[in-house]
């Protein structure tokens, strides 16, 4: 998700595309011109008397996005303690103006730069990494050292891809603009980019999971699935309530599931089922499968006659979902890198570190990955101590997928945690004993 430089970012990237479409569209065989994002009162005291053709863009008002601003609301609990970080969801609004002292220069800048932002009206996420990586126009190294560590290219990753659209407002709202900024009125046109989406990477309080759910499914169509259980290989047993893991069978019920040739799509994959009947069919979850929410449905075949061995597409079954959770190692799941005292002076208060976690299969490299920390038997005079981290970001060329991820944690209380990895939404599992919470755990000490 996008940090507090993403505004700088659209801008920059606003700024290169139109310089990139005047250089590619030959203007700079017509005359010299410069694209800059300046205050257009600048541009006008610094002219000097030469002569000057510039398009320039100017950020002249940032409003609250109505359709993300009341996502992840309310962001805190009676108590005061934060839930979640909602977005700060914001359209920024852009006036693009030029200025020249021949005639028609004006016009024939704008005139391209209009239509260099009307053929590109999406910014795309690859482009974005491109232009604001390292050595692009906006990187953490303008910072000052204590925030060098964001990066500019998160706003590729946000939930949303930012769209350029022309803005209509009437003349009179493009005086008072122009009035505004003490300037005199400029050709000029309006335009809107929505959605940036910035997120703060505070620690949120987690609350542990529930023991028991339960999946109602609505009859849609035949072959129709009705509910979806899944059971451990080891367990003859088929139950709605637990999580799905990898190794798990998960377990369709429902009406004329058994086709002619019946196989169940679970996301990309199509299985062949371990056994099916008309009300029930059972199938493996596939190995390759990453955490996360994925579809299942039964999908029908039918096969020619003989000789040939071609099938021809039958009946599907509604869409059913099921959260796939993810799993940690059985032998070094979890390790301690680092953990160092706040302050050196208080041997007993809140530490910093890192912690390792390894997963029994791929995960996603570009999964939303988070480290859960739950205080483990906590005293019953106050509330138990609870973290969030996101995870480390992985260091260029990323992989498609990764087996392990690092977190580092700051002002944890030292104490004993109870352990969960969060990807994309689905947590990992917790073992009981005697009816709580108990495996797996680490201890934080310096």
């Amino acid at each position: 998700m996008a940090n507090a430089l993403a505004i700088a970012s659209v801008t920059a990237l606003l700024k290169d595309l139109l310089n990139d479409g005047l250089i590619n569209k030959n203007v700079d065989a017509l005359f010299n011109f410069q694209v800059t994002a300046q205050p257009p009162d600048r541009i006008s005291a610094a002219t000097n008397g030469e002569p000057i053709n510039r398009l320039n863009l100017f950020l002249y008002r940032v409003t609250p996005n109505t359709g993300w601003i009341n996502q992840r609301q309310p962001s805190r609990a009676s108590s005061g303690e934060r839930l979640d970080n909602p977005f700060l969801a914001l359209d920024l609004l852009y006036m693009l103006s030029a200025f020249a002292t021949e005639d028609l220069n004006a016009e024939v800048l704008l005139g391209f730069g209009m239509q260099a932002l009307h053929e590109t009206p999406v910014l795309d996420r690859n482009a974005i990494r491109t232009a604001l990586g390292p050595g692009g126009p906006v990187s953490g190294a303008l910072l000052p050292p204590a925030f060098q560590e964001l990066s500019p290219a998160d706003l590729a990753d946000q939930f949303e891809q930012i769209r350029i659209t022309p803005y209509y407002t009437s003349m009179d709202d493009v005086s008072k603009l122009w009035t505004s900024l003490n300037t005199p009125l400029r050709m000029s046109a309006l335009y809107q980019t929505t959605v940036v989406l910035i997120e703060s990477d505070t620690s949120t309080r987690s609350s542990l999971p529930v023991l028991t759910r339960g999946v109602f499914i609505q009859q849609l169509r035949r072959p129709n699935v009705r509910r979806l259980l899944s059971r451990d290989p080891g367990d003859p047993e088929a139950v709605p309530s637990r999580q799905i893991v990898h190794g798990d069978h998960i377990v369709l019920e429902g009406s004329g599931l058994r086709g002619d040739i019946t196989s169940v799509a679970i996301g990309a994959e199509e299985q062949v089922p371990v056994s099916v009947t008309p009300e029930r069919i059972e199938v493996s979850v596939p190995g390759t499968l990453l955490p996360g929410v994925t579809g299942v449905q039964v999908v029908h075949r039918i096969a020619k006659l003989p000789p040939s061995v071609e099938q021809m597409p039958g009946e599907t079954s509604n869409l059913i979902a099921f959260v796939l959770h993810p799993s940690l190692a059985p032998l070094g799941g979890i390790e301690l890198l680092d953990a160092t005292l706040e302050n050196a002076a208080d041997p007993t208060g809140p530490v910093r570190g890192q912690i390792r976690l390894r997963f029994a299969h791929n995960a996603g490299s570009r999964q939303r990955t988070e480290l859960l920390l739950n205080e483990r038997n906590p005293p019953t005079t106050r509330t138990a101590f609870a973290h969030t981290f996101r995870a480390v970001s992985l260091a260029e060329p990323i992989p498609e997928t990764v087996t392990e991820r690092v977190f580092e944690f700051r002002q944890v209380e030292q104490g004993t945690y109870l352990v969960r990895a969060r990807v994309d939404g689905a947590e990992t599992r917790l073992v009981t004993a005697g009816g709580a919470f108990n495996e797996p755990a680490v201890d934080i000490h310096p």
